[in-house]
């Protein structure tokens, strides 16, 4: 069965375009409105949604709170495409539940490939409950952390950010995609309590065998100690 992809634009041309990038891969549905858009998730409960920004009824970042907010839809990943260009666009996308920031215009390879990718993280953690990273295990569902069979408590924001370094394991992520990372309710969260973060994460994984290390004026990446 094929995957449900919807397409919220309120350009007609835009809507055809990315249905035709995706056309055979997966069920593609397009509305043009922010009210047929949230009506069709609830309808759908798609597997991802591809939200545009400027529409004519309502912002994107409106029907993407307005979709956060449902239990039924609060974990379906949403790609933002936009016109509107800059990093405060893309933190406040992030901020409110988005996975993915994409400017138009875009190439359709990228579009392909970031889909792809959500969709199969997506797949691949709803079949693995519990994650093991070496010594350190993650439960999905429950947000809990084992380290070498010992439970040890995180908090929702220390989950988020340890899963995403250990799934980039040996790469630097910069405070800002971090930052991005712990949407959509730490709309308060800046780059020092990041810092701060880290710094917890750092001392409750220490009987592991990974360590994080910070790079200067680049972030942070997980390692594993030989």
């Amino acid at each position: 069965m094929k995957q449900t992809v919807l397409i919220v634009d309120d350009c007609e041309d835009m809507r055809e375009l990315v249905a035709k990038i995706l056309d055979g891969q997966y069920d593609v549905v397009t509305v043009g409105t922010a009210e047929e858009g949230l009506n069709k998730a609830w309808q759908l409960k798609p597997h991802l949604i591809i939200l545009d920004i400027m529409l004519d009824d309502a912002s994107g970042y409106e029907l993407c709170s307005q979709i956060k907010s449902m239990d039924e839809l609060k974990n379906t990943p949403i790609i933002f495409i936009s016109s509107k260009t800059g990093s405060n666009s893309r933190i406040t996308g992030y901020k409110l539940g988005a996975v993915h920031y994409l400017e138009k215009p875009f190439e359709p390879e990228e579009l392909r490939a970031i889909i792809q990718t959500v969709l199969s993280n997506l797949k691949t953690e709803s079949v693995l409950e519990t994650i093991d990273y070496t010594d350190i295990s993650l439960n999905i569902p429950s947000q809990e952390v084992a380290i070498r069979g010992e439970k040890v408590h995180f908090t929702s924001s220390e989950f988020k950010i340890i899963h995403l370094l250990l799934k980039n394991s040996q790469r630097v992520l910069s405070r800002e995609s971090i930052l991005n990372h712990i949407a959509p309710d730490n709309h308060k969260v800046n780059d020092r309590m990041i810092d701060t973060y880290i710094s917890s994460i750092r001392r409750k994984i220490k009987p592991s065998s990974y360590a994080i290390k910070s790079v200067y004026g680049e972030g942070y990446k997980i390692i594993q100690l030989s």
